[in-house]
């Protein structure tokens, strides 16, 4: 049996699919793939939104952001335009989501 996954949104250099069987979306960015439940890819989403660019760069420290999500094993070490990157990813991502949720109670209210 194959797993379809929907895909949601893409940027040039990362997508997010979502498996409604399995309940888990899908991030590929930079070659990479992880794997989120919904309130899980809601935090990392947060976390990338709460990232102050403007302080980043301003500082005298390199221009990376280390962030640890609890449910895998992994650190994420995201550059500037990692950054950008995946804020234009969830803004878009999360929009199309929402968009689908509307859409979806328009239809349900149609046929009921």
């Amino acid at each position: 049996m194959e797993i379809t996954k929907e895909h949601i949104y893409s940027t040039d250099n990362a997508s997010l699919h979502q498996c409604d069987e399995s309940e888990i979306y899908e991030l590929s960015f930079s070659g990479d793939t992880v794997y989120f439940r919904a309130c899980e890819l809601i935090t990392f989403k947060r976390k990338i939104q709460k990232i102050d660019l403007a302080t980043l760069l301003s500082s005298e420290t390199p221009d990376i952001e280390i962030i640890h999500m609890p449910h895998c094993d992994r650190l994420f070490a995201l550059t500037t335009h990692n950054i950008l990157e995946l804020k234009d990813l969830f803004a878009g991502a999360f929009t199309m989501l929402e968009l689908n949720s509307v859409i979806h109670k328009q239809l349900i209210r149609k046929v009921i």
